[in-house]
């Protein structure tokens, strides 16, 4: 291993260390604030009672922050990406990770970017981290795929099929799903903001309640898809948005 992938290796675990940190304070805030009394004798809630539960309460929300913020720091993260090698002749194929790299440890990204691979099948392929601005991927099935973490602005995907896909963390800004399926697809913390997503499906797909806002008030949120018939709005769970229910149905 050289000494590159040991530092990526080592700064992987002190990132993964950092959430699991956070986390744990969080349930411990939460858990001790669930055994603290509510009442303090005959006078109400006593200071030091209150002090405690307003101690445990900040401690508990500072973790769930931390905890947040760094799993969604790579939106936010500016990265500069090497240079095109279009005299690849196999760089837009699809290629799936073997056993050795099943941690996403991969010692080269795939690089689709720019690529035409318009009607090809990438089923049941691991893409993981894989480059795909700006590529043409129009009615690509990706059933069953793994894309977490791909970087996909600015692409078409129109047509596409996500069904039972883990798309979760990826880059979708400003893309092109017009007509796409996302049955059953894990889309947690993916970016859609300014997509095009008329007569797209997400039926019982994945959305956390940052991408249910973003995708709600999307005005391209529409229509039905020519392939399932369900109701791009409803599939989203846009209907009950407002209710307090993210979860698409």
């Amino acid at each position: 291993m050289s000494p590159g992938n040991g530092t990526m290796d080592a700064r992987r675990q002190m990132r993964r260390s950092f959430r699991l940190l956070a986390a744990a304070v969080a349930a411990l805030a939460f858990r001790s604030l669930a055994f603290l009394p509510v009442f303090g004798g005959d006078h109400g809630v006593s200071e030091t009672q209150s002090g405690r539960r307003q101690a445990l309460l900040t401690v508990g929300l500072l973790g769930l922050s931390l905890q947040a913020g760094e799993a969604n720091a790579y939106m936010s993260r500016r990265i500069a990406y090497p240079p095109i090698n279009k005299e690849d002749p196999d760089r837009c194929k699809w290629r799936t990770s073997n056993i050795a790299q099943a941690n996403a440890q991969r010692e080269k990204l795939q690089d689709l970017r720019e690529c035409k691979m318009a009607g090809t099948n990438a089923n049941d392929k691991d893409i993981a981290g894989a480059l795909m601005t700006k590529g043409d991927f129009t009615k690509v099935t990706f059933k069953n795929g793994i894309m977490t973490k791909v970087v996909a602005q600015d692409s078409n995907f129109e047509g596409a099929d996500f069904t039972n896909a883990v798309a979760d963390r990826v880059e979708f800004k400003n893309s092109n799903f017009k007509g796409a399926i996302f049955k059953n697809a894990l889309l947690t913390s993916s970016d859609f903001e300014g997509v095009n997503v008329e007569n797209a499906d997400f039926t019982d797909a994945f959305l956390d309640i940052q991408s249910v806002k973003i995708l709600c008030s999307n005005p391209t949120m529409k229509g039905k898809n020519p392939v399932t018939g369900a109701d791009t709005y409803l599939s989203a769970g846009c209907d009950i948005a407002d209710a307090g229910s993210y979860t698409s149905r």
